[in-house]
């Protein structure tokens, strides 16, 4: 290999790992991300690049650019599917590849990948450039073609957006998170209907990319008159206290999608806590495979007011900052499909966990301290 060829790779390899977090920002799949830089080093290596005086810039720009395109086109395959579309999960590894640590340091909850959905391509790349990867608006102007006050502007526009759709302002408190996350496993795994309830919102939101969710003006009643209903139709409740069948109806309409998710779980063997982009999130397993990812947003309520540590909506639609209170689950996201839990499943399901087993079994047990939080019971 010349020498020339050499500095090409060792180029590239030194912001592969970014270039994978951005592709991915902007398209919400690991396997279009990987498409995307595998493009990019194709074109980098067949360029005559000895005068880019700055190799990470160039590729930064090629990548983004190649994004937007693919954006714009795949974009417009989502619309046309039947069901929704949610951005693959980036299941945390235990032990961090280059590409997770680049993705935890451009940090983007989940809820606000799926929000991103809303961006057009120009602003999504606008916004995960400067939020994400700390990009000024004069790196940013070079990449999308345009004057930094416009990108200025590109990126403001997309925050409102993404503040009227319900985007956290910042990250929940994270021991409170994933205390209502756990509380959420436990009520699945013991298909806790009442437990259940009580740990939504008025107004939950539920978003799945296959038909497991009833639609979202099923969830127009509010939860609290629901879990009366619930009560008043228990078996042993007196009789005049037992709902009418019109609110059994309303009921059986609000929980559709909760029955079809308890459900799920009722099949699985596992309900494991596990960590996505750095936040706890709820994974289903049935013989040992991921089956489905569940994500949640939660926020305070409090005397019937929303306040939370997380976020809320004002009158007009924007959100705003909020006082602590009791934790509510506010939107939940169920990513079933197969092909979106791949990489899911590469590192958390059966597979894994028997390369995992036989690498054990090539060493020497003697030599390994496995503390108490090893990540998988070696004698199940």
């Amino acid at each position: 290999m010349k020498e020339h060829e050499i500095d090409k790779a060792s180029s590239f390899g030194a912001v592969r790992a970014r270039l994978l977090a951005l592709a991915y920002r902007m398209l919400g799949s690991r396997a279009e991300a990987e498409d995307i830089v595998q493009d990019v080093w194709l074109k980098w290596h067949l360029a005559d690049t000895r005068e880019v005086q700055t190799p990470a810039a160039w590729l930064t720009t090629l990548t983004t650019r190649a994004a937007i395109d693919r954006l714009r086109n795949v974009q417009r395959e989502r619309e046309s599917q039947a069901t929704g579309w949610l951005p693959e999960p980036w299941l945390d590894e235990v032990a961090p590849s280059a590409e997770e640590l680049a993705l935890r340091a451009a940090e983007m909850s989940y809820g606000v990948m799926l929000l991103l959905e809303r961006l057009k391509p120009d602003e999504r790349a606008a916004f995960v450039l400067h939020e994400a990867f700390d990009c000024d608006y004069g790196e940013i102007a070079a990449i999308l073609e345009r004057t930094p006050a416009s990108c200025r502007q590109i990126v403001h526009r997309a925050k409102v957006r993404l503040q009227r759709a319900g985007a956290p302002l910042q990250r929940p408190d994270a021991q409170v998170h994933a205390r209502i996350v756990e509380r959420l496993r436990s009520a699945l795994k013991t298909q806790d209907r009442a437990s259940l309830l009580e740990l939504f919102s008025d107004t939950p939101e539920v978003v799945s990319d296959e038909p497991v969710c009833a639609p979202l003006n099923v969830l127009a009643r509010p939860a609290a008159s629901v879990r009366a209903d619930v009560a008043t139709n228990l078996p042993g409740a007196p009789a005049k206290a037992r709902a009418r069948p019109s609110v059994r109806a309303q009921e059986s309409a609000f929980g559709d999608w909760m029955e079809k998710l308890t459900s799920l779980a009722r099949q699985a063997s596992h309900a494991e806590l596990v960590s996505v982009d750095g936040a706890p999130s709820i994974a289903l397993l049935i013989e040992g495979e991921v089956v489905a990812l569940i994500d949640v947003s939660t926020e305070g309520s409090h005397n019937g007011r929303t306040s939370g540590e997380v976020y809320g909506r004002s009158p007009d639609g924007l959100v705003c900052g909020l006082t602590s209170g009791a934790e509510k689950i506010v939107s939940l996201r169920a990513v079933t499909n197969a092909s979106r839990l791949q990489a899911a499943n590469r590192v958390l399901g059966r597979t894994a966990v028997t390369e995992l087993l036989a690498r054990i079994g090539r060493r020497s047990l003697d030599s390994i301290a496995m503390g108490c939080d090893f990540p998988v019971d070696v004698y199940a």
